[in-house]
């Protein structure tokens, strides 16, 4: 039996044997800073270990097919003390491995990571960077973050934006962030600085800028409108680089309408979803083959406790996403030197699962498949565990 069809049958007893949830288990027990509080300690220790194991059958025209298996870890001392603004410093170490391998394929932006960064053949054989963060919070629902950032699925950006198996392979998101939510009103907006220079460097600088900005519009107590902007922004440069030809900016954009409807079956809310986004790209700087591309994506879910599935349609036209996923670009496995199809389209199908999602662990399972008829082989998949341990011990009480 090929893989394709254990996954099929996996998933399907799975269902019937767990609660299912959705892909945003990634470090799904973790609260956002915006959220009050409800500890009380000075002091305290928090430790995070995750360990994954991922196997992706892709169409070898498009993307590599790989297993990615490791684990990220985390330790970290929080300083909280009694102030009138709320405010929080972590200071910690974060590391990453891969087993039997130094680094896997992450997105387009961080093929040539050891180029960009300066990091040459030692990138995250040990990788083992410091953690740190500063937050404030001015008022109730708002955060400004320094250092480290809620980064990865808390953005929750759609797929043709960003890659979910990036919370599994990219460095943590470092720079400044801030985020607002209200009880109708969201607002996510950073700055991920992955690579500075000084004068001399033979690398580039890089960052990204993101937002994400939502404004719900509620018909009735179990229904609501959403109006949703999403945007990344890529740019590699800087005023002392002194590399021809690499100097480039990519932006990626989404302007999206979704419907949510909460029904009630057996005392718990079933929750239907479904969005539509029109979306856009563009580069200066001639770096890709293609200047300028839309797409248009749609998707509809089904939330249940802790299982969620999830039907999606792609289309696009000479669209390239820096960090989506690798079956909405135009192009394919040679990368940047031709264009693999000038209309890139999938329809896909996802389930996933929480078996469990408590206060400090979170244990889940997912798995789904493509079919992109602009590719020679036409259908895709992948099936993924995940578990997240993230102890916490208070040290000094106020």
């Amino acid at each position: 039996m090929t893989l394709l069809r254990w996954s099929f049958l996996f998933l399907a007893l799975s269902s019937t044997l767990f609660h299912l949830s959705a892909q945003t288990y990634y470090r799904g027990e973790r609260t956002s800073v915006t959220q009050p509080s409800t500890t009380q300690d000075v002091l305290a220790l928090r430790l995070s270990a995750e360990g994954f194991f991922r196997n992706d059958e892709y169409a070898s025209d498009l993307v590599a097919d790989y297993t990615l298996p490791g684990y990220r870890l985390q330790v970290d001392l929080g300083y909280s003390p009694r102030t009138e603004l709320p405010i929080e410093l972590r200071l910690g170490l974060y590391h990453q491995y891969y087993w039997g391998a130094s680094r896997y394929p992450a997105a387009l932006a961080y093929q040539d990571l050891p180029y960009w960064r300066g990091d040459g053949r030692d990138y995250t054989r040990l990788r083992v960077l410091p953690f740190f963060r500063a937050s404030i919070q001015p008022v109730r629902g708002l955060a400004i973050l320094l250092g480290h950032l809620e980064g990865g699925a808390k953005h929750e950006l759609i797929a043709p934006l960003y890659n979910p198996e990036l919370n599994l392979t990219a460095d943590p998101e470092t720079g400044l962030q801030i985020r607002y939510e209200g009880k109708h009103t969201q607002l996510d907006t950073w700055v991920d600085w992955q690579s500075f220079i000084f004068k001399g460097d033979t690398h580039p600088e890089a960052f990204v800028f993101g937002l994400h900005a939502r404004q719900a519009f509620p018909l009735s107590s179990r229904s609501q409108l959403e109006l949703q902007l999403q945007a990344l922004a890529h740019h590699r440069g800087g005023v002392l680089n002194e590399r021809a030809d690499t100097v480039h900016t990519w932006l990626n954009s989404a302007l999206g309408l979704a419907y949510e409807h909460h029904f009630l079956l057996r005392e718990h809310p079933l929750t239907l979803r479904s969005a539509v986004y029109g979306a856009l790209y563009s580069q200066r700087g001639e770096h890709y083959p293609l200047d300028k591309g839309w797409g248009i994506y749609a998707e509809t879910s089904l939330r249940y406790r802790r299982w969620r599935t999830e039907l999606g349609y792609w289309y696009g036209s000479d669209f390239v996403s820096v960090l989506g996923t690798p079956f909405v670009q135009s192009l394919g496995r040679a990368g940047r030197i031709a264009v693999h199809s000038h209309h890139p389209r999938y329809l896909s199908w996802s389930a996933s699962y929480s078996i469990i999602e408590r206060e400090h662990y979170t244990l889940g399972l997912s798995g789904g498949v493509w079919v992109h008829p602009h590719s020679t082989h036409s259908n895709s998949s992948y099936i993924e565990a995940y578990l997240s341990i993230s102890p916490y011990f208070g040290l000094i009480k106020r």
